[in-house]
């Protein structure tokens, strides 16, 4: 017999979920490049577009947010 999980027990989440959370995280980041961040980090992990996708990828997100956020203020404290 096969052992069935719901998609969070198999470490998936919903896109929008995601989506959601990111919004909550990073307020200032526009919406279409929490998508775009969102939709590189699944196609890294799976090669495709999903509706529900692995949990690693918010977690990936975030790094590249938070990369993104570091530069932006290393840039901002620069002198010319």
């Amino acid at each position: 017999m096969v052992e069935r999980f719901t998609p969070e027990e198999a470490g998936y989440v919903r896109y929008s979920d995601i989506l959601e959370r990111l919004r909550e995280s990073f307020p200032a980041v526009p919406t279409w490049r929490l998508d775009q961040i969102i939709t590189a980090e699944n196609e890294a992990i799976t090669g495709g577009l999903l509706r529900i996708v692995p949990a690693e990828v918010e977690s990936g997100a975030i790094e590249m947010l938070e990369r993104e956020q570091q530069n932006r203020m290393s840039d901002d404290d620069e002198v010319a």
